[in-house]
């Protein structure tokens, strides 16, 4: 198999040897920990903000965060809990962390969305695709459409308030994948536009875009987190370039728009081959320390 490696002189990232990678980290004076945090739970996120300044704020001040890349558990249960996960999951983590985080122009936020695009490539109904539209959203209208969205499921109206084509509600029910990550994306713009000083940015699926393998789906993000982005932020990436999150406009024909429904054409992805993106830039004087989040698993009555 051909080398799926991110890696620089200061960075060595193998995608295909975990423990490799966590060994050449460790001899490069980084530290790997593991935290227990609930991404849905507000105190939860707190209580880990706080362990964090208290572990590392002597040797990294009071902003000790450099990187914080949200990758949201799939739910396949309901449309609540998958918005809860996949929507207001990684915004939870990114307000309540994003004031420990350094303003040095060079932290970043990477928050892995969904392929294809935005709101016009996976929503079949114009009107409702329309009120995505990145120069007229808020984040109040964000959380309006996401609870409309949780609501029309409860409600089985999924197809007919144009959220899912026809096959979609059934199993294995898509659209709690792809609607809470899609909405993530645009959530990722906002967030950008209101902290310009952090690289925030989303990463499309790759997982099958390189050497047909599921660590293909890692390259992206770690581009984001670790690559020379040469100061691009509020963009949504896929195999290592970034594209136009509102360029796919789904068309439907004039009759039957659900029974008719074909899936518009992908994004052209480049043929950037993963040993052609760019190497991550060098680290800092201090050692990072590693931190891999393992959510707690919700309850029943989450």
């Amino acid at each position: 198999m051909t080398n799926t490696s991110l890696k620089s002189e200061n960075y060595p990232v193998n995608l295909n040897d975990d423990q490799g990678t966590v060994k050449a980290l460790e001899e490069s004076g980084s530290e790997i920990r593991y935290e227990e945090v609930d991404p849905t739970c507000l105190n939860s996120i707190t209580v880990f903000r706080h362990r964090l300044q208290i572990a590392h704020g002597t040797s990294h001040g009071t902003k000790p965060l450099s990187i914080l890349v949200n990758s949201p558990a799939q739910e396949f249960e309901n449309a609540q809990k998958a918005a809860k996960l996949g929507y207001f999951g990684p915004k939870n983590m990114s307000s309540i962390l994003l004031p420990i985080m350094k303003r040095d122009g060079n932290s970043r936020i990477v928050n892995v969305s969904v392929g294809g695009g935005g709101a016009g490539y996976w929503i079949w109904k114009a009107d409702l695709a329309d009120r995505f539209e990145l120069r007229n959203l808020s984040t109040e209208v964000l959380d309006t459409l996401v609870r409309k969205y949780v609501r029309d499921a409860a409600n089985g109206e999924l197809v007919e308030q144009g959220w899912a084509k026809r096959l979609d509600v059934k199993g294995p029910q898509n659209h709690l994948y792809v609607i809470p990550r899609m909405i993530l994306g645009a959530y990722t713009h906002l967030l950008a536009r209101e902290n310009p000083d952090v690289l925030i940015n989303a990463s499309g699926g790759d997982s099958f875009k390189f050497l047909k393998h599921v660590y293909g789906g890692a390259i992206t993000p770690t581009f984001l987190a670790l690559g020379d982005l040469k100061g691009v932020s509020g963009r949504y990436w896929i195999a290592g370039k970034p594209v136009d999150w509102e360029s796919n406009r789904y068309k439907p024909p004039e009759t039957d728009k659900v029974l008719s429904w074909k899936k518009p054409n992908k994004v052209k992805v480049s043929e950037l081959s993963p040993s052609e993106l760019e190497a991550p830039t060098p680290r800092p004087e201090k050692p990072f320390t590693w931190v891999s989040f393992k959510p707690k698993t919700l309850g029943p009555d989450s």
